[in-house]
Formats: C-alpha cells, sequence, structure tokens
C-alpha cells in the first residue's frame, strides 16, 4: 500500500513553471512634458512666456539622468512661488516708472507751454534798440535767453527721441493684441498740432484787430486743450501697452534729460531776472518774471521728485527655479 501511494504522490501534476519575468516597461515619455506642464501652469504669465522652453528641457535631462519625480516638484513648486514673489515685485516696479514717465510728461508740458509765453520776447526785451545795448554792457542777459533757448530745443529733442521709441513698440503691441483704439489714441497728438497750427497760421496773418485777438486768445485757450488731451492720449498708450525693458531705459533716459533741461532752463530765467532788473533803471514790476519762475521751480521739483522715487528701487529679474 505504501508502494501505491508513492506512485499516487508521484503521479501528481506538478505545477507549471512560472514564465520568465518580463523586463520592467519604461515610463512613457509622455509624463515628463506632463510634468513640465504641470510646473509651468504654477509660474507667471510672463514667466513662462520668457524661460518656459528652458524649464522645459531642463526638466527633462534631469528626468533623463535619475532625478526623482518628488524631490523635483517640490523645487518647482518653490521657484514657481518665489518667481511669483519677483513677478509682483517687477509689477510694482514698472507701475512706479510708468507714473514717473507720465508725471514728467505732464510737467514737462507746463513747463514748456510757460517758458515759451515768457520767453517769446526776451531777446527784444523792452525793445530791439535797448536789447541790442544791454547785450554789450551785460552779456549775461542774451545769454540767459540763449540757454533757455537751447533747453526747449535739447527738451524737445530728448521728448522726440523717446517718443519714436514708444510709438514704434506701441503699434507692434497694438498689431499683437488686435487694440485698434491705440492707433486712434496715437493719432490724438499728430491731429491736434496740424489743426491748431493750420488754424494759427491763418489767424496770425493780417492786421491786429479787436475782433483777431480775441479770436487769437481762443485759439491759444484751444491749443492748450489740445495739448492736455494729446497728453492724455499718451497716457492712456503708456498705461495700456506692455512695453520692453530696452523702452524703458529710453524714457528713463530721455526723463533725466528733459528734467536737467529744466533745471537749467529754470536757472537760466532766474539769472535773466536778476541781471536785467540790475541793468535797467526802471525794469518794472517783476510780478510776471516771479510767477514764471515759481511755476517753472515748481515743474521741476515734481519732475526731479518723480524720478528720485522711480530709481530707489530697480525691477529684478523673475526668480527662476533651483531645481
Amino acid at each position: 500500500m505504501s508502494g501505491r501511494r508513492g506512485a499516487a504522490a508521484g503521479s501528481q501534476p506538478q505545477p507549471p513553471a512560472r514564465p520568465p519575468a518580463r523586463p520592467a516597461l519604461a515610463r512613457p515619455t509622455l509624463a515628463r512634458p506632463t510634468l513640465a506642464g504641470l510646473a509651468l501652469a504654477a509660474y507667471p504669465p510672463d514667466w513662462r512666456d520668457r524661460y518656459g522652453d528652458e524649464l522645459g528641457l531642463l526638466v527633462s535631462d534631469l528626468r533623463a539622468h535619475g532625478r526623482r519625480p518628488v524631490p523635483m516638484a517640490l523645487d518647482l513648486l518653490r521657484g514657481a512661488a518665489a518667481a511669483w514673489v519677483g513677478y509682483k515685485k517687477g509689477s510694482a516696479m514698472s507701475e512706479r516708472s510708468r507714473n514717473a514717465l507720465i508725471t514728467v510728461l505732464w510737467c514737462w508740458a507746463a513747463y514748456g507751454v510757460t517758458a515759451a509765453f515768457f520767453g517769446k520776447d526776451l531777446g527784444i526785451t523792452p525793445n530791439r534798440a535797448a536789447a541790442s545795448q544791454l547785450a554789450v554792457t551785460h552779456p549775461a542777459i542774451p545769454d540767459a535767453y540763449h540757454v533757455l533757448i537751447g533747453v526747449g530745443v535739447s527738451g524737445i529733442a530728448a521728448t522726440t527721441f523717446a517718443a519714436a521709441a514708444f510709438a514704434y513698440e506701441a503699434v507692434r503691441y497694438a498689431r499683437e493684441q488686435h487694440q485698434n483704439k491705440t492707433f486712434a489714441l496715437m493719432a490724438v497728438p499728430v491731429l491736434s498740432a496740424a489743426v491748431w497750427l493750420a488754424g494759427w497760421h491763418f489767424i496770425s496773418n493780417g492786421h491786429p484787430t479787436a475782433g483777431r485777438l480775441s479770436v487769437a486768445l481762443t485759439w491759444l485757450l484751444l491749443g492748450l486743450a489740445g495739448l492736455a488731451a494729446s497728453i492724455q492720449a499718451v497716457v492712456r498708450i503708456v498705461r495700456t501697452t506692455e512695453f520692453s525693458r530696452t523702452t524703458w531705459r529710453i524714457g528713463a533716459a530721455a526723463s533725466a534729460a528733459v528734467t536737467a533741461a529744466m533745471l537749467t532752463g529754470l536757472g537760466a530765467v532766474i539769472v535773466w531776472g536778476i541781471a536785467y532788473r540790475t541793468a535797467t533803471a526802471h525794469p518794472g514790476d517783476a510780478t510776471g518774471w516771479l510767477a514764471v519762475t515759481a511755476i517753472l521751480a515748481a515743474s521741476t521739483a515734481r519732475a526731479a521728485m518723480a524720478l528720485i522715487g522711480s530709481r530707489r528701487a530697480s525691477t529684478p529679474e523673475p526668480a527662476a527655479a533651483a531645481i
């Protein structure tokens, strides 16, 4: 019986052998761009546009060299948090720069109108014969007048150069973003200047009658309104357009040049007033000169304060992920 049991036991079928283990399948390569995409989604939009491709390549390289997903994800999230902090600070700096540029623009407009009104007859004050004699005996008077003219030319040149740079980038940004309103705003200064100059050319030709003088005064007031509307249109463009760092540097340099010109012109007006009043026996009332000096000083001081406030902090680059 024991033999039968042994035979029965020996006749039991053996369990089939396990098939050889298959090699572990590699992770699908789709996980790499998915991880990079999820990480990029946590970063600010501007940061993604500038550094997104580089971060994707870095993530792919680190995955290929065996970097573990969890530590890398934590580093990506930490980098995203740092990028958002830097992005918020950078936006604040940019807004401060915008406000400074706009302030200098308004101050320069007020300064320019006042200086142009005051200085248009300085070269022939009190009359041509007396001005020629004063130029010989007191050369500081014509020198101050020439400095004031040079200030106007240099300020207009700096403004024109910056306006060209900003206009070029505003047009490009408007085309990319389909902001047709920007083109309408850009046409306001050109049309205002063209209409006013054409009207002034027509009004200034003819004999100075009371009616013509009234029309001329009204047209001057309309010119000031057109200037204010033009500046407001420029301000709107500056606030709604994203400019590059290079353009902002051009604007900052132009603002500094304009403010320096304003300060120089203020000194010239002060020197002219003192020299003229000490050189003539009957210089007349000083109220007009003092009022103009006060307006120029206030405009210059406000522009300088805006520039100093914008330069106290610099705009940092967006923080990159420390992977």
